[in-house]
Parts: C-alpha cells; structure tokens; sequence
C-alpha cells in the first residue's frame, strides 16, 4: 500500500490557532502532504475506525510530526496516535512547543534523547529550523524514489544538490541564487530533461519561484524560468516525457 500522505500530524487542539495551523499551512506550501484530522477526517464516520486506517497507512508514509504541546499526553487521541508511532517503529520528528525536554513526562522521557525542536513562537529561527529539517527529510526520501528512474541532469537533481549545499554551509533552504544558477546552466547547455512529470520537482520549483523571484532574481532569470515553469506545468498536466530543448 502507497501511503496517500508524506507525513502523519499529530497534535493537540490546543496548539492549532497559535502554531500548528501555521506550520501546515507552510509545510504544504512546498508540497509536502499531511494527514490532519481537522482537514482529513470525512464528515459522518466514525473518527477511531478511520484514525486506525490512517495509522496503519503511515506505516507506508515517511513518518509523525509531534507537536509536543503542554496538554499532548494528556488527550486520548495524542495517546493513541504516539503509542501506535512507538510500537511500530514509526520515525518520528517532535516539535517542543512551549515547552522544553524538562516539562516531558517521566513515562515519556526517552523523547529526551530524540532528534527534536524547541519552538517557543513562530517568529523564532527554530520555526525555520524545523521546516529546514522536515525538509532535508522530505527530499531525501524523494531523491532515493527517483533515483530509481535514473533521473541525471534535471533540474530536480540540482534543487537537491543545492539545497543539501546550503544545509551544510548553515544557511537556509534553497536560495533563489541557486535555482536562478542552476536553469541558466542547464538552459544555456541545452540539458534541461524532465523525464515523465515529476510532482515533487514541481511543487519545489513552483514554490520557490512564487516566493524570490519577485525581489531577487534579474529580469532575465525572471523570463527563463517563467518558460521553464510554464513547460512543467505543461509536462506535468500532459503525463509524458519532455524534453525543454525548444528554450535555447
């Protein structure tokens, strides 16, 4: 079974209006998709039957995002949804809000030793810290799946090697400098090849325009990858191989 979500978001109500709906409002706005009971649960169903399936599926998906909150071991559905991560060696990404490790639970304390986040505010670094990191996740999963399609010289594969770049210069995601870079080079080298449509590489491109290209790329970036984004959208809406050599 193919999980229909890249990770399960588990949370408590009480962190929804200050943090979590912001967090997967930006989360999705890069294309990562999450299962979130407030948008995802059909109406008329029975909720424990449904979370069930879920859980199950995302032993197909990459993994949890726990929104540690004050009151998460405390509600009945956070249980549920932790305990199954835990006994199914599901992976698992916690995020600390307003809290730090020492406000954990003793029964929960080996999260103490997890890889996680302390996010006081969305205004904090550690808020892009944390999507840097989900991230790093998200694409190296994604990499490893097209690696079987032996995509070589796409623009897909330069995001990548950007973006893990720029992860171990400390910087952030992907810069606006390194996409404009990159599809010069492979538009001027007449190597730009998406080999059938590429979800992940359009959902990443389109985002990352939608955000820089209006402050920091030159005009013509601006008309190169105006194009580029136009014939992806069209590969992608066409569901075939397409070769972008008609740019030069």
């Amino acid at each position: 079974m193919i999980s229909k979500f890249d990770f399960f978001f588990s949370y408590s109500r009480s962190s929804y209006e200050g943090f979590s709906k912001h967090l997967i409002k930006d989360l999705s706005t890069y294309g990562i998709k999450l299962w979130v009971d407030i948008h995802n649960v059909p109406f008329g169903i029975n909720v424990l039957e449904h979370l069930n399936e879920v859980l199950i599926e995302t032993k197909e998906s990459i993994g949890a995002i726990l929104i540690i909150s004050d009151s998460y071991f405390f509600k009945e559905w956070c249980q549920i949804e932790f305990q199954y991560f835990v006994n199914n060696n599901i992976p698992v990404f916690p995020i600390l809000f307003q809290m730090t490790k020492k406000d954990i639970p003793m029964e929960y304390s080996f999260i103490k030793s997890l890889d996680r986040v302390t996010i006081h505010s969305i205004n904090d670094d550690s808020y892009e810290y944390a999507i840097n990191k989900i991230l790093t996740v998200y694409i190296e999963k994604n990499k490893k799946k097209y690696n079987l399609t032996k995509i070589e010289n796409t623009i897909f594969e330069s995001l990548i090697n950007s973006y893990i770049e720029t992860q171990y210069k400390e910087s952030n995601v992907i810069s606006a400098n390194n996409i404009g870079r990159y599809i010069n080079y492979f538009y001027k080298t007449n190597k730009i090849v998406i080999p059938n449509f590429i979800n992940v590489l359009i959902n990443i491109t389109e985002i990352k325009l939608q955000f820089y290209f209006n402050e920091m790329f030159t005009l013509t970036d601006l008309d190169v990858i105006n194009l580029v984004g136009k014939t992806l959208i069209d590969c992608h809406t066409q569901n075939h191989e397409c070769t972008l050599l008609s740019l030069k």
